[in-house]
């Protein structure tokens, strides 16, 4: 008895909500210009069982910051998602931190807020709504196709306990920031840094992260899990610029998140190389 009392009264709830909806589901996102670059932007996504409210809102946003990029380039942008495993395995979505890790040519995501968000009910299905404020930049100029750099680390899976080790060779003389997101959410510049600050690199010549110098400095990245995790993905984010470049990254991803695009969209395209390097870490 006490059950189907509290099955009605979620009817009604449900009902309610969708009768007293005043904005319905939005299916496609809504851009609005609101001047200087900045746009308002109206998205969802729906909630199933492999889908819960906090992932739908960052997928949600996600789809924000697309519509927001599509709608400033008149170009239709193919985003890569990174998703980080933590603790308990469940994949979370990093405040559409493929924007951070992934430059295009049709716009870059410099500033953003979530003005609201709601949960509503349509037919079957719950979606998640969320209204943000966004503000879109532009990289100038064209890439370079001869300006490149062959990047990879000593292995992709690593044993809890193991170093990570990063080898770059870039096409041409350049300059290298290599920045490491953490599964723990943690952004941090480990090149260059206090022991070896000139971060020039000559074409076609090796560059090793940690070298036999660092490991003389007992530098080294050995690589640990989340309290209560048994898998953890991360990844290394390497720039390479043409001119000499000063930019450090140690924070919270979500203050990394807004320095570094504001920083790359003052470089143009044909000056910058860019790679990513994603590894996983087990028990």
């Amino acid at each position: 008895m006490i059950k189907k009392e509290i099955i009605i009264i979620l009817v009604l709830v449900s009902l309610e909500a969708f009768i007293h909806c005043d904005n319905p589901v939005i299916l496609h996102p809504i851009v609005k210009e609101l001047g200087n670059d900045w746009f308002e932007v109206k998205a969802s996504a729906v909630i199933i069982e492999d889908i819960a409210p906090v992932k739908a809102k960052k997928i949600a946003i996600g789809k924000a910051y697309n519509a927001a990029i599509e709608y400033y380039s008149g170009v239709e942008v193919s985003g890569r998602n990174i998703y980080i495993h933590v603790e308990d395995n469940e994949k979370i979505l990093i405040d559409q931190l493929s924007k951070l890790v992934k430059q295009t040519s049709a716009g870059i995501i410099l500033e953003k807020e979530l003005l609201d968000e709601s949960t509503e009910i349509v037919g079957n299905n719950f979606y998640k709504i969320v209204t943000m404020k966004i503000k879109v930049g532009k990289q100038t100029g064209e890439t370079d196709l001869n300006f490149n750099i062959h990047a990879e680390l000593n292995k992709e899976y690593f044993k809890e306990g193991e170093s990570l080790k990063l080898s770059v060779i870039p096409s041409i003389d350049c300059y290298l920031i290599i920045i490491n997101i953490m599964s723990d959410e943690n952004v941090a510049t480990i090149f260059p840094n206090e022991f070896r600050k000139d971060n020039f690199v000559k074409a076609n010549q090796e560059f090793i992260l940690p070298n036999e110098e660092d490991n003389l400095n007992e530098i080294s990245f050995e690589l640990g899990l989340l309290p209560g995790s048994v898998e953890d993905t991360e990844f290394i984010k390497i720039i390479a610029s043409k001119k000499p470049i000063n930019f450090s990254i140690n924070s919270n991803y979500r203050s990394a998140f807004e320095s570094l695009q504001n920083w790359l969209v003052t470089i143009p395209l044909n000056e910058i190389a860019e790679v990513d390097l994603q590894y996983v870490i087990y028990k």
